[in-house]
């Protein structure tokens, strides 16, 4: 079983008795209310998307996977291409089920690919991945406020935002849950 906290973007999930993957999550606090969770739940075999409201003291059914560690291969199109390590099976997947989380995987990346009655139907992300940087905005001289923030592109095209200091060239640690920075890469 899955608690409040654990429902997660990408998280699956037994919902009327079908496999679902969560497609959105976004948690609401208000005074005095006990915390909601707002999850879009998309059925991993008709597609079917199911708006559910989750109160803090709700757990919902994990579903029943089987995991294999996988490397990511390169894109082609809406298919994305995977490498089972322990079998050297190739596994296509849609772009979709990533949504725009696409944009962390880069060739090599090892990833999680979960199977449901022998089908693979989804995709977990490392928590930390690192991008090269390839494009920044010019910083605001004279600003002197601690935390500014600019816009960064990384090598797979997407868009960060990172501290002043980080330039074309640099590598970045990005937390894949909060797509926030999270530190410069100094590993080699």
């Amino acid at each position: 079983m899955l608690d409040f906290s654990q429902i997660k973007i990408g998280k699956i999930v037994m919902f009327n008795g079908k496999p679902c993957v969560v497609t959105k999550a976004d948690l609401r606090v208000q005074p005095r209310l006990a915390a909601v969770k707002n999850v879009i739940l998309k059925d991993l075999i008709t597609g079917m998307n199911y708006p559910k409201n989750f109160s803090a003291s709700e757990s919902i059914e994990e579903g029943n996977m089987v995991k294999a560690k996988a490397d990511f291969l390169y894109q082609n199109g809406d298919e994305l291409s995977f490498m089972i390590t322990e079998t050297y099976e190739t596994v296509e997947l849609p772009a979709s089920l990533l949504g725009d989380k696409v944009g962390y995987l880069k060739e090599g990346l090892e990833v999680i690919v979960n199977y449901f009655n022998d089908q693979a139907i989804s995709i977990e992300l490392p928590i930390k991945v690192s991008l090269l940087i390839t494009n920044t905005t010019d910083a605001a001289r004279g600003n002197t406020v601690s935390n500014v923030m600019k816009e960064a592109t990384t090598e797979t095209g997407m868009i960060i935002k990172v501290p002043q200091f980080i330039n074309i060239g640099d590598k970045v640690i990005v937390n894949t849950d909060t797509d926030e920075y999270t530190e410069r890469d100094t590993s080699k």
